[in-house]
């Protein structure tokens, strides 16, 4: 297998998150149970996502308890050239829920129409819903073996990840964060 260098991997980053539509969230409640779902998402200028989720669901709770989420956009499997090689983008998140009548939440919204047109035109139906910003922090970018790189929250600085995960990941489950 042909290793790819930073320079290559970091060319890969927009247009991999520009094909897929949704991410996947992890988070967990106060006495530390997972959970995991999706949602369609939305980037903004400055890098951060959006989701838009009911406020009874377990994601809405453990986010508003903990301020926090992990987040992962995953190659889907139609496409991989190898299944244990998916390639994957993921980050360690601070979340922010809006609360209702929040001055961004038409930005918000702007941006899930101009991305996925007429199917969004039932969130003003979703009284329970609200959009959530996921900021990225320290995370990986995995371009299938032998390809994972630590990418900074911002995603312009790629480095070699030589142990799978970053160094703040890895301490942050030892301390079960």
């Amino acid at each position: 297998m042909k290793k790819i260098t930073i320079e290559d991997a970091q060319k890969e980053m927009v247009p991999f998150l520009q094909n897929i539509q949704s991410v996947l969230l992890s988070t967990v409640d106060a006495e530390g149970e997972p959970f995991v779902s999706y949602s369609p998402y939305v980037e903004d200028e400055e890098g951060n996502f959006y989701v838009f989720i009911s406020t009874a669901v377990n994601h809405s709770h453990n986010m508003n308890a903990t301020k926090k989420a992990h987040i992962m956009f995953l190659e889907d499997e139609s496409v991989t050239t190898h299944i244990y090689a998916r390639r994957r983008m993921y980050f360690r998140a601070d979340s922010e829920k809006f609360e209702e009548n929040d001055e961004r939440t038409e930005k918000i919204y702007d941006l899930f129409k101009k991305r996925f047109g007429d199917k969004v035109s039932f969130f003003s139906m979703m009284k329970d819903s609200r959009f959530y910003k996921l900021t990225p922090r320290d995370g990986n970018f995995v371009l299938g073996f032998g390809g994972a790189y630590k990418i900074s929250a911002d995603r312009k600085t790629l480095k070699i990840n030589d142990g799978g995960h970053s160094r703040s990941h890895d301490e942050g489950l030892k301390k079960g964060k």
